[in-house]
């Protein structure tokens, strides 16, 4: 065994070894809001609420105001929002900030969301920051800074910003409460999970990086030892990678299948459980039993057609949720760069 190194987290080894590489544990922790449902065959089918990311102002005719107002240009800049043209959104959001002497939250939410759509995250964050500093209760602008801090913080060396964007889409979520605005709590509760999602992938990510200098520099360490064979180097090596785990070492990831709903093949939002005994997705369950009448869908045993929360389940599968942030919308071989926000 190496003389010094047992376990990576030891504070007695060589500093040069690691050279205070490795972070922070998972980051900060929220309070786990209840996962949207993500089964598209369903989701296709319900009345789909205003979306956050897509709805600009409120929609009003060009007649009610007059060029002299901010509005009115915000609404040709909706428009070209709308048709895809960003550019010339931002010119018209331009022209609506300076004539409401940048005194309106709104507008600066509008502009940053088609400077987000064209690639400029540091013009998207900045206009984020004035609509909240505007208006501290703009639901969208908290939104929209949590997504450009999340996009933004995929390509850098730390978790600082995406901790920050978790914090900012918790905001955005706690205020629809205060606001009556419950119908865009699952929608932002979908970025919420998928920020964690992102803040375990880089953590990962940036641990399996420092675990790799640490065994890069052990190694050189051991290549100057004289008294050592290079049957004695390898055993070293291969000790002090297991103490401190394989950085190229394939993630487990299983999803226990008492989690999943066996029509949908995805984690449970909403589990029932039926007289048979067999839980599922609630809207999945209720939509075969129209099609197919008072059978389970798995079993085929006749059931009343009555069914109950199963509380457990989904309190496990919330606690799950916390402690594999990964499962959410997950996908063999994803990467996180692809996670949308």
């Amino acid at each position: 065994m190496f003389p010094f190194v047992s376990n990576i987290f030891r504070s007695d080894l060589p500093l040069f070894i690691f050279e205070d590489i490795f972070v922070p544990g998972p980051g900060i922790r929220v309070g786990v809001p209840r996962p949207p449902y993500t089964n598209q065959q369903f989701r296709d089918q319900v009345p789909k609420p205003p979306n956050l990311q897509k709805m600009q102002s409120v929609k009003k005719s060009l007649a009610d105001y007059s060029e002299t107002q901010g509005q009115y240009w915000c609404i040709l800049g909706d428009m070209s929002f709308e048709k895809g043209d960003y550019t010339k959104a931002i010119q018209f959001y331009d022209r609506a900030i300076e004539l409401t002497d940048g005194t309106e939250s709104s507008f600066f939410r509008s502009r940053g969301l088609a400077y987000k759509k064209l690639g400029n995250l540091e013009q998207a964050y900045k206009d984020a920051i004035m609509a909240i500093e505007l208006d501290d209760k703009n639901i969208k602008a908290h939104l929209l800074c949590g997504q450009v801090l999340a996009e933004r913080g995929k390509s850098q060396d730390n978790t600082h910003d995406i901790e920050t964007a978790i914090h900012r889409l918790t905001k955005a979520r706690t205020l629809c409460a205060g606001q009556k605005k419950q119908y865009y709590e699952d929608e932002l509760s979908k970025y919420i999970y998928r920020a964690k999602k992102l803040l375990w992938y880089k953590n990962k990510e940036l641990e399996d990086h420092k675990k790799r200098q640490a065994i890069d520099n052990y190694t050189k360490y051991l290549q100057q030892r004289e008294d050592l064979n290079e049957e004695e180097r390898q055993k070293e090596i291969h000790a002090f990678i297991n103490s401190i785990g394989n950085p190229n070492q394939k993630q487990n990831y299983d999803i226990p299948s008492y989690l999943i709903c066996k029509i949908t093949f995805e984690i449970m939002e909403n589990p029932v459980v039926t007289d048979a005994g067999q839980t599922y997705e609630r809207d999945m369950l209720i939509e075969a039993i129209q099609k197919n009448g008072p059978v389970d869908p798995c079993t085929r045993q006749p059931i009343s057609g009555e069914f109950y929360p199963n509380h457990n389940i989904k309190q496990a599968t919330q606690d799950f949720l916390l402690n594999n942030p990964w499962a959410f919308e997950f996908q063999s071989g994803e990467n996180y760069a692809d996670i949308e926000f």
